[in-house]
Protein backbone atom coordinates (compact mmCIF):
# COMPACT_ATOMS: atom_id res chain seq x y z
CA UNK A 1 0.00 0.00 0.00
CA UNK A 2 2.07 2.77 -1.03
CA UNK A 3 0.93 6.21 -2.23
CA UNK A 4 1.34 8.92 -4.75
CA UNK A 5 3.26 11.48 -6.91
CA UNK A 6 1.40 14.61 -7.91
CA UNK A 7 0.11 18.35 -7.82
CA UNK A 8 2.10 21.40 -7.91
CA UNK A 9 0.95 25.00 -8.89
CA UNK A 10 -2.27 26.03 -7.49
CA UNK A 11 -5.51 24.18 -8.54
CA UNK A 12 -8.81 23.80 -7.71
CA UNK A 13 -9.70 20.48 -9.57
CA UNK A 14 -11.63 17.69 -8.10
CA UNK A 15 -10.47 14.82 -10.08
CA UNK A 16 -7.46 13.93 -11.42
CA UNK A 17 -4.85 11.05 -12.60
CA UNK A 18 -1.37 11.14 -11.63
CA UNK A 19 1.92 9.25 -12.38
CA UNK A 20 2.93 7.03 -9.29
CA UNK A 21 6.34 6.98 -7.39
CA UNK A 22 4.63 6.01 -4.36
CA UNK A 23 1.43 3.63 -4.18
CA UNK A 24 -1.26 2.65 -2.49
CA UNK A 25 -1.88 -0.56 -4.23
CA UNK A 26 0.72 -2.72 -4.86
CA UNK A 27 -0.67 -3.39 -8.69
CA UNK A 28 0.89 0.27 -8.81
CA UNK A 29 -0.58 2.72 -11.49
CA UNK A 30 -2.41 5.83 -12.56
CA UNK A 31 -3.88 7.31 -9.09
CA UNK A 32 -6.93 8.93 -8.94
CA UNK A 33 -7.91 11.76 -6.54
CA UNK A 34 -11.00 13.27 -5.26
CA UNK A 35 -11.66 16.23 -3.04
CA UNK A 36 -13.63 18.77 -2.24
CA UNK A 37 -10.74 21.33 -1.77
CA UNK A 38 -6.93 21.34 -2.72
CA UNK A 39 -4.16 23.64 -2.02
CA UNK A 40 -0.49 23.59 -3.76
CA UNK A 41 1.80 25.30 -0.62
CA UNK A 42 5.08 25.33 -3.49
CA UNK A 43 7.36 26.97 -1.19
CA UNK A 44 6.43 24.38 1.29
CA UNK A 45 6.52 21.26 -1.13
CA UNK A 46 3.11 19.97 0.56
CA UNK A 47 -0.24 19.44 -0.99
CA UNK A 48 -3.33 19.48 1.27
CA UNK A 49 -6.66 17.82 0.07
CA UNK A 50 -9.77 18.88 2.21
CA UNK A 51 -13.27 17.57 2.57
CA UNK A 52 -14.31 13.78 1.38
CA UNK A 53 -10.74 12.63 0.34
CA UNK A 54 -11.21 9.57 -2.06
CA UNK A 55 -8.16 8.20 -3.42
CA UNK A 56 -7.97 5.19 -5.18
CA UNK A 57 -5.22 3.36 -7.22
CA UNK A 58 -5.93 -0.16 -8.76
CA UNK A 59 -8.45 -1.73 -6.30
CA UNK A 60 -6.71 0.12 -3.67
CA UNK A 61 -8.95 2.91 -2.10
CA UNK A 62 -7.99 5.60 0.61
CA UNK A 63 -10.55 7.90 2.30
CA UNK A 64 -10.24 10.69 4.68
CA UNK A 65 -10.95 13.85 5.87
CA UNK A 66 -8.00 15.61 5.23
CA UNK A 67 -4.77 14.52 3.39
CA UNK A 68 -1.50 16.32 3.08
CA UNK A 69 1.38 15.26 0.87
CA UNK A 70 4.61 15.86 1.54
CA UNK A 71 7.01 16.12 -1.18
CA UNK A 72 11.09 15.77 -0.69
CA UNK A 73 11.91 18.16 -3.47
CA UNK A 74 13.99 15.74 -5.65
CA UNK A 75 12.51 15.80 -8.85
CA UNK A 76 11.55 12.07 -10.14
CA UNK A 77 9.86 10.56 -13.29
CA UNK A 78 9.54 12.07 -16.52
CA UNK A 79 6.22 13.93 -15.71
CA UNK A 80 5.38 17.22 -16.45
CA UNK A 81 1.78 17.12 -14.74
CA UNK A 82 0.38 19.16 -12.21
CA UNK A 83 2.91 18.75 -9.17
CA UNK A 84 5.64 17.45 -10.96
CA UNK A 85 8.25 19.97 -9.81
CA UNK A 86 7.28 18.99 -6.12
CA UNK A 87 9.54 15.74 -6.80
CA UNK A 88 8.37 12.50 -4.89
CA UNK A 89 5.91 11.74 -2.35
CA UNK A 90 7.81 11.41 0.51
CA UNK A 91 4.90 11.38 3.44
CA UNK A 92 1.25 11.27 3.22
CA UNK A 93 -0.77 12.03 6.22
CA UNK A 94 -4.63 10.97 6.45
CA UNK A 95 -6.57 12.55 9.59
CA UNK A 96 -10.08 11.42 10.13
CA UNK A 97 -12.27 9.17 9.28
CA UNK A 98 -9.56 7.33 7.46
CA UNK A 99 -10.69 4.16 5.50
CA UNK A 100 -7.68 1.94 3.59
CA UNK A 101 -9.71 -1.12 1.48
CA UNK A 102 -8.37 -3.66 -0.65
CA UNK A 103 -9.64 -6.52 -1.98
CA UNK A 104 -8.32 -8.73 0.42
CA UNK A 105 -8.33 -6.43 3.51
CA UNK A 106 -10.90 -3.34 5.40
CA UNK A 107 -8.85 -0.96 7.82
CA UNK A 108 -10.07 2.06 9.62
CA UNK A 109 -8.91 4.60 11.98
CA UNK A 110 -8.70 8.26 13.37
CA UNK A 111 -4.85 8.90 11.45
CA UNK A 112 -2.78 7.49 8.89
CA UNK A 113 0.47 8.20 7.51
CA UNK A 114 1.71 6.85 4.62
CA UNK A 115 6.45 6.55 4.83
CA UNK A 116 7.46 6.37 0.62
CA UNK A 117 11.02 5.62 1.95
CA UNK A 118 9.65 2.14 3.88
CA UNK A 119 6.56 1.81 1.80
CA UNK A 120 4.78 1.53 5.29
CA UNK A 121 1.28 2.88 6.19
CA UNK A 122 0.84 3.51 9.85
CA UNK A 123 -3.00 3.86 11.14
CA UNK A 124 -3.73 4.63 14.77
CA UNK A 125 -6.23 5.88 17.16
CA UNK A 126 -9.58 3.37 17.38
CA UNK A 127 -7.99 0.85 14.70
CA UNK A 128 -10.47 -2.03 13.16
CA UNK A 129 -8.55 -4.47 10.22
CA UNK A 130 -11.03 -6.62 8.85
CA UNK A 131 -10.55 -9.68 6.61
CA UNK A 132 -13.65 -11.26 5.20
CA UNK A 133 -15.61 -11.83 8.32
CA UNK A 134 -12.49 -12.11 11.16
CA UNK A 135 -12.34 -8.94 12.75
CA UNK A 136 -9.38 -7.45 15.08
CA UNK A 137 -9.16 -4.30 16.92
CA UNK A 138 -6.27 -2.29 18.78
CA UNK A 139 -4.40 1.20 18.60
CA UNK A 140 -1.96 0.55 16.24
CA UNK A 141 -1.99 -1.05 12.74
CA UNK A 142 1.05 -0.96 10.46
CA UNK A 143 1.03 -1.97 6.74
CA UNK A 144 4.03 -2.69 5.36
CA UNK A 145 2.78 -3.00 1.19
CA UNK A 146 5.71 -3.87 -0.40
CA UNK A 147 6.08 -7.17 2.10
CA UNK A 148 2.00 -7.50 2.60
CA UNK A 149 3.07 -7.63 6.40
CA UNK A 150 0.71 -6.35 9.08
CA UNK A 151 1.32 -5.80 12.22
CA UNK A 152 -1.79 -5.00 14.78
CA UNK A 153 -0.48 -2.89 18.10
CA UNK A 154 -2.83 -2.44 21.58
CA UNK A 155 -0.73 0.76 22.35
CA UNK A 156 -1.57 0.61 25.83
CA UNK A 157 -4.34 -2.01 26.39
CA UNK A 158 -4.81 -5.28 23.91
CA UNK A 159 -5.81 -6.20 20.58
CA UNK A 160 -8.85 -7.93 20.19
CA UNK A 161 -10.13 -10.28 17.46
CA UNK A 162 -12.56 -12.18 16.21
CA UNK A 163 -11.85 -15.03 14.23
CA UNK A 164 -14.86 -17.05 12.20
CA UNK A 165 -14.55 -20.47 11.80
CA UNK A 166 -15.48 -21.74 8.25
CA UNK A 167 -18.74 -23.84 8.65
CA UNK A 168 -17.50 -25.99 5.84
CA UNK A 169 -15.56 -27.39 7.95
CA UNK A 170 -16.81 -26.77 11.45
CA UNK A 171 -17.51 -30.14 13.20
CA UNK A 172 -15.51 -32.19 10.52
Amino acid sequence: MAILKFLGAALAVSAIAVPAMAQISSEGGPIYIDSERTESLERERKVLLIGNVDIQQGTARLRADTVTIIFSGKAGGESAGVGSGFGQIQTMIAEGNVFYVTPEMKAKGDRGVYDAAVDTITMTGNVALMRERDVAEGQILKLEVGKRRTTLDGGTGRTRMVIESDKDTAGN
